[in-house]
């Protein structure tokens, strides 16, 4: 048990001295080890985690790698973070002193952290070269402007990016990054922001007495736009009435006529019509006077031979009117025909 107590007790001793031995990185920071008494500085960057610091064998540096933000800034006591310096005083090319409020923005370049050692030491001191390389370039790509041009946001921006530019040159030659540059505000000396109010406002005078012809001259041009259109309207009316009557005129004309002829064409039918039932009486006359005509014939033929007799007979028979009176069945058989025809003289 004791044994086993003396193990833990070693272990623990162990752990204690590796422990001391060795260095943390944070995360965000870079550290640079000079190797005191074998081969100096360790052309090499070591990142978050724990390495070996044995004693005086080993003097660590350890670098901040996070994006490190500069303010020229006239309110310093209330800039938020970052390296704080006064504002950035500019003269422009006509004269006027302008102050500005610059934010920039900048890191160690990558596996660059032992170079920037090497050339500025420990600490900060790389960030004071940084500050002055970006107020000089500022200054003279800012006094190349107008006290005017400070106004305009498109010149602002395109200068912004010209020192963005050579910034960024000049600090990759101390193996520095440039993130970017942000002019946050500006003024000018009080003689120079009353002068420049003044043109401004004569400017915006000038485009308002510009602005107000033009639209007395749009309104002029409307006008006449109006009077043409309210002209073309009414020649188009005009055209559209004459129209109208035209098609309504050549419409009736085309239904007169379409009358006209749907009642010749009417009265040739009827006329054509009276000419068939003419004929048809025609000829229905034509065949009763034949039939008639046949009757007559027929009949000539049946008075020829005992058919005259029997007709004769039979218009006697018709006319005979006896009266009352009495036959005697003994000397007359009423059922004896040929006896009755001879007695009005039908030859057998």
């Amino acid at each position: 048990m004791k044994t086993l107590s003396y193990i833990v007790i070693a272990f623990a001793i162990l752990g204690i001295v590796l422990f001391s031995l060795t260095i943390k990185i944070k995360p965000g920071n870079v550290g640079v080890v000079n190797a005191e008494w074998t081969s100096g500085l360790i052309e090499k960057d070591y990142g978050p985690g724990y390495h070996w610091d044995i004693g005086p064998f080993h003097t660590w540096t350890v670098f901040d790698t996070t994006v490190q933000t500069l303010h020229l800034n006239r309110d310093t006591e209330h800039a938020r973070g970052g390296e704080t310096a006064g504002p950035l005083i500019v003269k422009s090319g006509d004269g006027a002193t302008v102050t500005l409020d610059v934010t920039t923005k900048y890191q160690i370049a990558k596996d660059c952290v032992w170079k920037v050692l090497k050339q500025f030491g420990p600490g900060d001191r790389y960030k004071m070269t940084v500050q002055n390389e970006a107020m000089q370039i500022m200054r003279v790509a800012l006094g190349t402007l107008r006290t005017e041009d400070f106004y305009d946001p498109a010149v602002r921006a395109r200068v912004a990016h010209q020192m963005e530019t050579d910034l960024k040159k000049q600090l990759e030659a101390i193996n520095v990054t440039l993130v970017g540059i942000l002019i946050r505000d500006l003024n000018f000396d009080a003689e120079f922001e009353r002068r420049i109010k003044d043109k401004v406002l004569a400017q915006q005078d000038v485009e308002l007495n510009i602005a107000l012809t033009k639209a007395a001259d749009y309104r002029g041009r409307t006008k006449k736009i109006e009077a043409d259109t309210e002209a073309k309207v009414q020649v188009i009316n005009q055209e559209r009435d004459k129209l109208i009557v035209e098609m309504r005129a050549r419409t009736h004309k085309e239904v007169e006529a379409a009358r006209a002829q749907f009642m010749k064409e009417v009265a040739q039918i009827k006329s054509d019509a009276d000419l068939y039932v003419a004929q048809k009486e025609a000829e229905a006359t034509k065949l009763m006077k034949e039939a008639e005509a046949e009757g007559q014939r027929l009949r000539r033929e049946a008075l020829v031979g005992n058919s005259g007799d029997l007709m004769v007979a039979l218009e006697m028979a018709r006319n005979i009117n006896y009266g009352p009176m009495s036959v005697s069945t003994q000397l007359i058989d009423p059922f004896d025909l040929e006896a009755l025809l001879r007695r009005f003289g039908v030859k057998k």
